[in-house]
């Protein structure tokens, strides 16, 4: 009697034969044959191997009967190939399954080699040099599309009735009014924090009262424009990263070139003015809610009245030392909207690309916007400010 084995469901070797339903592929012993019968594609072909490691287990015939065999894919043939390799016949075979088996056959089956293994050292070093390169690039593109941004500028300054002041003003709305909370609120924490922080350590030295000093220009020439900066870069930077970024997926952008628009002009140059023209606005926004933050810390700890702050402070602070953080934020806006726009244009069309090239841009331009306040500080220590 033939014993069968069906490669669907659980495993069962039973005689006579099973009903199961589709696709399924039975693996029978005929004398000194083994038979394949039903289907052999890819949702039947792991059971396949299986079922058929069992049956010859129990026989060592070399000789596969494939005239029921009903249907096959390349996944299947590829199987066969590898059985007819290991010198088992194959009699019984179907025009059709012949000729796919001719072609598998005729191609390179071979498993590619594993690479081999690189050392450490050697990781390291490619990981460095492909950092210096990306270092590179990046930098040739910032440069890049900071020469097509002074050239659109540049061309709306000779042409005025090229800007347009409804963009730039919902910019401004949206990066600078809209940023109010947040950014009084920062600045009143990070003056507080100066200021217990350096009352701890005067203290020591019984000069607290510098401590007004210290708030007051730490805050008016570098935490205030730093840290609006910072939280500019990641709140609208971002934004200018993904808005363009979404048009460039759904082929607006392309649109816009197809119409003869200028993406530089129509979606970059608003929104540079208007990061331009709110960072400023911001910043002094800042310094003077640092200067409150500093107020309110002094009369905690040092039982200093307003009036008596504010001679501090108008003692210890001259007037350059706000313009000097004042100067800083036109710079940073510009290089914080360059790069976000210039990531947003980089899209490819998916989400992914969206998300990763959001992230790259904010951790871009907080890194400029800390590096030209490095370049910005040696500066204005060899001019003296």
């Amino acid at each position: 009697m033939a014993r069968r084995f069906v490669a669907h469901g659980e495993w069962n070797l039973m005689p006579g034969s099973m009903k199961s339903s589709e696709p399924t592929l039975a693996v029978a012993g005929e004398g000194e044959r083994l038979s394949l019968e039903g289907v052999l594609t890819l949702p039947t072909l792991e059971r396949a191997k299986a079922a058929l490691e069992h049956v010859r287990k129990q026989r060592t015939s070399r000789v596969l009967n494939l005239s029921k065999l009903s249907a096959l894919d390349t996944p299947g043939a590829m199987f066969l190939c590898d059985l007819r390799d290991k010198h088992v016949e194959l009699v019984g075979l179907q025009p059709e399954h012949k000729a796919l088996l001719e072609l598998i056959g005729g191609l390179q089956r071979k498993v590619p080699p594993k690479s081999p293994a690189v050392a450490r050292w050697r990781q390291l070093v490619i990981q460095l040099g492909k950092g210096a390169d990306n270092v590179w690039r990046d930098s040739i593109d910032i440069i890049t599309f900071v020469g097509r941004i002074t050239s659109a500028f540049g061309y709306a300054l000779t042409h005025p009735a090229s800007l347009r002041p409804a963009s730039i003003s919902r910019q401004i709305a949206e990066t600078g009014i809209n940023a109010l909370p947040i950014v009084g609120l920062m600045a009143v924490m990070i003056s507080i924090v100066i200021g217990y922080q350096s009352a701890a350590q005067l203290r020591r030295l019984g000069g607290e009262e510098f401590m007004i000093n210290l708030v007051a220009v730490s805050v008016i020439r570098e935490m205030g424009v730093l840290i609006t900066a910072i939280m500019l870069a990641g709140r609208s930077g971002s934004a200018f990263t993904a808005e363009i970024g979404v048009m460039k997926a759904r082929e607006e952008v392309d649109a816009l070139h197809a119409m003869g628009l200028r993406p530089i002009e129509l979606l970059v140059l608003p929104r540079m003015i208007g990061l331009v023209i709110a960072l400023p606005l911001l910043t002094f926004f800042a310094d003077m809610m640092g200067l409150l933050g500093g107020a309110m810390i002094s009369h905690s700890l040092l039982d200093v009245s307003l009036p008596q702050y504010l001679e501090r402070v108008r003692s210890s602070v001259e007037l350059k030392d706000l313009f000097v953080g004042l100067i800083k934020a036109p710079v940073f806006a510009f290089f914080i909207a360059t790069v976000g726009c210039m990531h947003g244009l980089r899209v490819s069309g998916s989400a992914e690309s969206v998300g990763r090239e959001t992230t790259h841009a904010v951790v871009k331009a907080i890194f400029l916007v800390i590096v030209f306040d490095a370049l910005f500080s040696v500066l204005f220590e060899k001019l003296g400010l």
